[in-house]
């Protein structure tokens, strides 16, 4: 996937002296509302912070994907409940 096939495409920048400046309130801004904000230094250095449940996220999709068979049958259930074809279930306690 492309970044500009992403939801973030068109997340949240601040430059580093700002960062810098206000790292904390940054890191509480980003845990807060679960989006990632990019931090621009100088030339075409670029770097994204992001929450720890939104890292864990990202690696556990990329973990699921890794295995072809498993991301087929990701991409077919996706499909399907894109379509309109699921079934709703009541969840039974155990």
């Amino acid at each position: 996937m492309r970044l500009s096939q992403w939801k973030g495409a068109n997340m949240k920048s601040v430059t580093l002296q700002k960062a810098k400046e206000d790292l904390v309130n940054l890191v509480d801004q980003v845990v807060a509302d679960s989006e990632a904000t990019i931090i621009c230094g100088e030339g075409d250095k670029k770097a994204v912070l992001m929450s720890l449940d939104e890292f864990n996220s990202w690696q556990k999709t990329l973990y699921l994907l890794s295995n072809p068979s498993n991301a087929e049958h990701l991409r077919k259930s996706i499909a399907e409940a894109q379509s309109g074809q699921v079934v709703e279930r009541e969840l039974v306690a155990s």
